[in-house]
């Protein structure tokens, strides 16, 4: 996830209540919580597929997911405290989105509650990689030893982030707080990685909750028996050792998933990232000039070669994960330049992303992608694509997914307001789904609040269902969408609401499906704008073409 803080301005302000949830179960919706056209849902359909992304060890909140889920259940008899132990139901899938860790006090039981999920259902479970997860694998190299023992003007500051403070800097200012004397004299691991996860990683607070999760998992000891120490070497050990619960949620993890008719990866399927796998030997820094890649045409040949490349480099960093005596490479470099836009040019299928302003596209954000300056910078800086939004409405990219059978796509990684924003199919033939709400709300301490999105894609088959999303917005309210059955090469308007996924004429999109209203949004950068509309007035507001 992009660290992203949304501003929310309501243009309609509501008292509400926190009303009682009211979700999807099996299919039939509830009184107060149905979508526009409920004729078609079957009572039980034949598939049912589960999708949350983006829960960065925010246990609380997967916690309340999985209550509302139909197609995970927690097993009661065996979870704790300490342990999360869940239950797949029959025929049932499920897939988690990447980004397990890193804003809350749950990285480790997420991640063992995860993997344990797929090894139990291999076949039904699927489990992909974020940025979030694959970044973790720096703090091998540099926490070692061998860098400790280097000096701190050989450590550079990120490449992708010109703003970000040296490692000198960072310690100076923390030598100056602890009245001591040098730079050097703050030089130890804990502040290395302090300045790692502030500076480099985007998670401040993840320091104290690692040390809080592991007091926890000390049979809920004291916060303040956990040394800085401790914290350290737990961080290092949950992703260099085999049996971390991040090194095993990476080997039992994919860069891509194709289940049926849809497509899931974690950052956005665009005119960069499609067809391109990047070379084995692809490093972790801001190239001088683009990095050769695979080009791969047919789509599931694109996500098997995506996927071997996460196995191939987690082979180069078990082998490898120290840095090379120059401090030049390492084992794992390959997945680092994988989530990192300035490593692979643009072209990173793991943190290129759809959305703006709480939408999953606007005029400001394509107004970004195609201004001719911008552009034109393309062939010489690869930092150029750092705050760029993908287009979902790009056709040659639909064109290209739909002759291999993909009609929807599924993501998370950007926050796009307080519940899921969607294209509808009408636009391109495929159906975008960005799943990230990791900022709902930026008033509550887990900058979530009340909000919890249901994602689901149900059906009669793999090949033929829709795209069904239930949930709470930030306000309480509930809301239940039913979006259009794609099947073949069709759209079947006759199920679902086909307002959904839908831009107005004034600029708004269509998000939600609320028992009076509908839930509209527009927006531009990190400022949100809401408006609920009657479901009898929308009619005016559609576009006529």
């Amino acid at each position: 996830m992009s660290s992203i803080t949304f501003a929310i301005f309501l243009l309609v302000a509501f008292t509400h209540h926190t009303p009682s949830l009211a979700f999807s179960t099996g299919g039939k919706m509830s009184a107060t919580s149905a979508a526009a056209d409920t004729s078609h849902v079957t009572q039980q359909s034949a598939f049912r597929l589960g999708y949350v992304t983006d829960v960065e060890g925010h246990l609380d909140y997967f916690e309340q997911f999985v209550a509302h889920s139909n197609v995970l259940d927690k097993v009661e008899e065996t979870s704790t405290s300490d342990r999360l132990d869940l239950r797949l139901r029959e025929g049932c899938f499920f897939v988690y989105g990447g980004d397990s860790v890193d804003k809350g006090p749950g990285d480790i039981r997420l991640c063992r509650a995860l993997v344990s999920l797929k090894k139990r259902y291999p076949d039904r479970v699927f489990l992909l990689v974020g940025n979030r997860d694959l970044n973790k694998l720096r703090f091998s190299a540099e926490l070692s030893n061998e860098d400790m023992e280097r000096s701190i003007d050989e450590i550079p500051a990120p490449h992708w982030d010109p703003n970000a403070p040296t490692l000198r800097a960072y310690l100076e200012e923390v030598a100056k707080t602890k009245g001591l004397a040098t730079a050097e004299d703050a030089n130890t691991r804990v502040e290395r990685l302090r300045y790692m996860l502030r500076h480099t990683l985007g998670c401040p607070d993840t320091f104290e909750f690692r040390r809080q999760e592991l007091a926890i998992l000390n049979g809920n000891c004291d916060v303040e028996a956990i040394s800085d120490d401790q914290v350290v070497e737990n961080f290092v050990h949950e992703v260099e050792h085999p049996e971390g619960s991040l090194r095993q949620y990476l080997e039992n993890a994919n860069v891509a998933a194709i289940v049926g008719n849809t497509l899931f990866v974690h950052g956005a399927v665009d005119a960069n990232t499609m067809k391109y796998v990047p070379r084995e030997d692809t490093r972790f820094e801001r190239p001088l000039s683009r990095p050769p890649g695979k080009i791969c045409d047919d789509v599931e040949d694109w996500v098997d070669a995506l996927n071997d490349y996460l196995k191939a480099g987690l082979r180069g960093y078990r082998s490898r994960p120290l840095w090379d005596e120059n401090r030049t490479t390492r084992g794992g470099e390959a997945l680092l330049a994988l989530q990192n836009r300035a490593a692979v040019w643009g072209r990173s299928i793991i943190s290129n992303c759809y959305g703006d302003g709480g939408c999953i596209t606007t005029d400001h954000a394509l107004q970004y992608l195609n201004d001719p300056d911008r552009s034109e910078l393309e062939e010489k800086d690869p930092l150029v694509f750092e705050n760029v939004s993908s287009n979902p409405r790009d056709p040659k990219v639909a064109a290209w997914l739909k002759d291999d059978g993909i009609r929807r796509v599924v993501v998370g990684h950007k926050p796009t307001g307080d519940c899921p924003a969607v294209l509808s199919a009408a636009y391109t033939g495929v159906e975008i789904v960005s799943g990230d709400t990791s900022y709902s709300d930026t008033s509550a301490d887990d900058n979530r609040g009340l909000a919890l999105p249901n994602i689901e894609i149900v059906g009669e088959s793999k090949a033929d269902n829709q795209l069904e999303i239930s949930g709470r917005l930030s306000d309480g309210r509930k809301y239940h969408s039913v979006f259009n059955r794609l099947h073949g090469d069709e759209i079947d308007k006759t199920v679902g609401d086909s307002n959904l996924g839908i831009e107005t004429r004034d600029g708004y999109w269509i998000k939600a499906h609320t028992s009076k209203h509908y839930r509209l949004c527009r927006g531009k950068g990190r400022e949100v704008e809401h408006n609920d509309v009657p479901k009898l007035s929308i009619a005016h507001m559609r576009p006529t073409s």
